[in-house]
């Protein structure tokens, strides 16, 4: 069984780890791959990090269809499984196959992935910016806003609350747009389903571009004017989970911190 293993280098110091793990499964006849590339094209991903991690692996994994276990090594970790001292117990349930699968929906634009969300929000200026919003072609806002996120389920527990809006189970149908600090009190976040189109243009006529992150990585700048689409990726992230929690259990522990 070939497993990849992709570890942050900063929580990982040496990747002392990921080599830890690696002998572990050189040992139960497991061939471990730590080169980065190679890694997502495994039968299993362990991602040692937190949860941007994970975010950035499951990039590269999704196309390859490869569920990814994820060890906890930051300060949060709503994504990954366990924390570091439950890790080589969780890899070894995975080997033994006591673990479920969790399919988790992705976004995508101009070919580019997320898991999380995509955010809009101007590039350097602490000035609102206005956004025109439609759904499936059809005109559903203008707004002013510091930015707009349109977040999957897996992401509605990150900068969407933090932003107010609500709380998806992550193998839910559906998105939300929200305002990041809106001008209007009485805008509110938008639910949608899993199958609608959102499009979004700046339509501020000043000097200033938009930026647009992907799961909190600039990837590149809209002009006054030009639209960006957000719709479902055909691609899934493969989540793989070992430790029984449900999702309210995970969020009641996660939230407690």
């Amino acid at each position: 069984m070939t497993i990849g293993i992709v570890s942050n280098a900063t929580r990982d110091t040496g990747f002392s780890y990921a080599k830890e793990i690696a002998s572990w499964l050189t040992q139960q006849g497991c061939t471990p791959i730590l080169q980065q590339e190679e890694a997502f094209n495994s039968q299993f991903l362990i991602v040692l990090g937190g949860d941007g991690t994970m975010l950035r692996a499951s990039h590269s994994a999704a196309k390859y269809s490869t569920p990814m276990l994820g060890i906890n090594l930051g300060s949060l970790g709503y994504l990954t499984d366990v924390d570091r001292h439950e890790g080589l117990a969780a890899v070894k349930k995975m080997l033994a196959g006591n673990f479920r699968r969790e399919q988790r929906m992705m976004l995508e634009t101009r070919e580019a992935l997320a898991l999380n969300e995509v955010l809009i929000s101007r590039e350097r200026s602490s000035k609102l910016m206005a956004f025109r919003i439609c759904v499936n072609g059809d005109h559903m806002d203008t707004l002013r806003a510091d930015g707009v996120i349109v977040s999957t389920p897996t992401g509605s527990t990150a900068y969407n609350l933090s932003s107010g809006g609500p709380i998806l189970r992550p193998d839910s149908e559906m998105m939300v747009v929200t305002a990041v600090c809106p001008h209007s009190l009485y805008t509110r976040p938008w639910v949608l389903s899993a199958h609608d189109e959102v499009t979004l243009t700046p339509v501020d006529s000043c000097s200033d571009k938009a930026v647009v992150s992907l799961d909190g990585e600039a990837k590149f700048f809209l002009e006054y004017g030009e639209t960006i689409t957000i719709k479902r990726s055909k691609h899934m992230a493969t989540v793989v989970k070992t430790s029984g929690m449900d999702f309210f259990e995970v969020l009641r522990k996660k939230m407690a911190k």
